[in-house]
């Protein structure tokens, strides 16, 4: 019997119509986990660097995480690996909610979708039985009109579904794919490549048993693991960005300066206690990090929103309003619209709008301006229909600015040609996070303690040190103990933090854990040991921490490799230039010391096993078992032969 593991991989041709099961690979399965692990070996076995993002060889790997669907808290995540149209990277989109164990249920650990379909379809998953579906009739629906109008035809309001809006269909480079209850695969314009193959919506219904292999090993310490989830909780329902003064930091317009606001977490609560319906989480979780909100449309349904819904468009557009902030939030769920990007591209519209460098004109005779909701929904929608303007900001930030000239692509702030958070980047601690993920997202590197305890006062930080949510290896104690350093002269800390916080987000994109029980926030339930055990215990593999850590930079460094082959280097791992060279507006950051900057970039090469240039060298991929990277790499001429 198979524990732990689905046994089968679903495939679908779209080009040809065709659907195949096949048996999950056991070696791959070993040596790659699953979720992000498996997905993305699938993705270098099967995608090679000449494949383009718009081609019909660009494979959609859908993965579900190793423990996803089991009893393990939290674990409910599925991941989308694919090349990106955005990054023209190796890209992994993660997605919380409730397709993933379904689809886990189903039987199957990846759905693998190849080719293009004539016609717009939907891919009807149910346990054994999959169909091809026609779509023609929802092409055009927004969202909620799909989901609608899939689950009475399927005549199963427990369907779990994935599908694209208006914006996905007019392949939108920051176009998502939306599931439900805030839950979406939202980033690097995944959203587009689906749209660009004719897929409409994934509908699943799986009905099967996982097996253990341990199975009263596995409950025990998923039982322990749920015994310390009382602080955290306590936590995030005491805890927001607006309560903590985020609004207050975030950048504002078009990247331009901090605006001191005042009691904006007052405010917050305020409108939370007028207008949640109740707090909601995904399978299997109890954190309830998203708000039921009443939608502002007054249809009667509920908006879920959490984190960034809150401000992107609050700091991008200069509008103090919640209330303009969720409409915003939820024409772009309607549409399928990634809303941090979109809130980015309005304000780089109007910043350039106010510098001249965008007239009348170009944009239809549409006068730009901050502080105007009519304008901001109005470009939203123009973005995601391509109409106007939105025609050329729906390419990314990078392609509009070149299309535009005149000088735009001074302000097109971007790393790796990705739309990046209104999060305060002169921070250097923010800023290396950013700019040395390859997935172009803080997110995936940012842990609890770098961002949040490094500025407790000593008698905070001595009582976490010896509580049982400290998170780190026991040698990291001393990276604990001394104050924060703005400029970046604490490097050595913030990189062996950063590249231990790689890892262990790694496995929780193996596992389907999401962070927030790993790391992201302080007083997590899950050290890495329990995730490395959790895996042991379903799927009967003798591996220890040592063994995980490995695995974890094995999947790492794959990723590094494969978007290496398509030119990524050191020139690559930085923020824009212009955080080096000014303050910030009002001056309450300095600009980033390229010294230190640059310290930090060799240190964390140095624990990744990359060379100076960010190229991971022979040896270490031996280290990791990479031997066919290793010798790729040298037929390219990559590295030395």
């Amino acid at each position: 019997m198979q524990y732990g593991w689905a046994r089968s991989n679903l495939e679908i041709d779209l080009s040809r119509g065709n659907i195949r099961v096949e048996e999950c690979d056991d070696n791959i399965n070993r040596n790659y986990l699953g979720g992000k692990g498996t997905s993305v070996k699938l993705i270098w076995d099967r995608v090679p660097p000449e494949v383009t993002p718009f081609s019909p060889e660009n494979l959609l790997v859908f993965g579900v995480g190793l423990l996803s669907g089991t009893l393990a808290p939290g674990a409910n995540r599925a991941v989308l690996a694919t090349r990106s149209p955005v990054t023209n990277l190796l890209t992994y989109s993660f997605m919380g909610g409730y397709w993933g164990p379904e689809l886990k249920h189903a039987g199957y650990e990846h759905l693998i979708v190849s080719g293009k379909s004539p016609h717009p379809v939907y891919i009807w998953v149910n346990n054994d039985r999959v169909e091809i579906r026609d779509a023609r009739h929802l092409w055009g629906k927004n969202i909620k009109e799909t989901q609608q109008a899939i689950k009475e035809e399927l005549q199963d309001n427990k369907v779990q579904i994935l599908c694209v809006g208006p914006a996905g269909e007019n392949k939108v480079l920051s176009a998502s794919i939306e599931h439900s209850t805030g839950a979406s695969f939202s980033r690097a314009g995944v959203g587009a490549l689906m749209g660009d193959k004719n897929i409409k919506a994934i509908a699943v219904r799986g009905t099967k048993d996982i097996h253990m292999a341990e199975p009263e090993k596995f409950y025990r310490l998923c039982m322990e693991i749920l015994n310390k989830t009382g602080r955290l909780m306590e936590f995030v329902d005491n805890w927001s960005y607006e309560r903590e003064g985020l609004l207050e930091k975030a950048v504002y317009g078009n990247l331009g300066e901090f605006q001191p606001l005042g009691n904006t977490g007052e405010r917050h609560d305020a409108y939370l206690k007028e207008n949640r319906e109740r707090q909601i989480s995904c399978y299997n979780c109890t954190l309830r990090c998203k708000h039921a909100m009443r939608s502002t449309q007054g249809h009667g349904s509920n908006s879920f929103i959490k984190c960034v819904s809150w401000f992107a468009f609050i700091a991008c557009c200069k509008i103090q309003d919640f209330n303009f902030a969720i409409k915003c939030y939820e024409l772009c769920e309607e549409l399928g619209f990634d809303s941090l990007s979109a809130a980015y591209l309005i304000g780089f519209a109007i910043d350039l709008y106010e510098k001249g460098i965008l007239t009348r004109e170009d944009t239809e005779g549409m006068h730009l301006e901050w502080g105007s909701p009519e304008i901001a929904l109005t470009m939203i929608k123009k973005i995601a229909f391509r109409e106007g303007i939105g025609d050329v900001l729906a390419d990314g930030v990078v392609e509009a600015a070149r299309r535009i000239g005149r000088g735009a692509e001074k302000y097109a702030y971007n790393v790796k040609k990705m739309e990046i958070p209104i999060y305060p980047l002169h921070h250097f601690y923010l800023n290396l996070c950013q700019s040395l993920d390859d997935r172009a997202d803080m997110l995936k590197l940012i842990s609890a303690l770098p961002q949040h305890y490094l500025r407790k006062t000593a008698a905070e930080k001595e009582e976490y040190l010896g509580s049982q949510y400290w998170p780190y290896p026991e040698g990291f104690k001393k990276f604990f103990e001394d104050k924060e350093d703005p400029t970046g002269g604490d490097y050595e800390r913030l990189t062996n933090m950063i590249s231990y916080d790689h890892d262990s987000n790694t496995m929780a994109d193996i596992t389907g854990v999401c962070i927030f029980w790993t790391g992201f926030w302080p007083f997590n339930p899950y050290v890495f040991a329990n995730q490395v055990k959790l895996v042991s215990y379903a799927t009967g593999l003798d591996i220890d921490e040592n063994e995980g850590l490995k695995i974890a930079k094995r999947i790492g460094t794959l990723v590094r490799a494969y978007n290496v082959r398509l030119g990524i280097s050191r020139k690559d791992d930085a923020p824009p230039e212009r955080f080096f060279q000014e303050p910030s507006i009002p001056p309450v950051l300095p600009p980033l010391d390229r010294n230190n900057f640059n310290k930090a970039i060799d240190t964390f090469y140095e624990l990744r096993g990359y060379d100076k240039n960010g190229i991971p060298s022979e040896q270490s991929l031996l280290n990791l078992d990479l031997g066919y990277v290793a010798d790729d790499l040298k037929q390219r001429g990559i590295i030395p032969g």
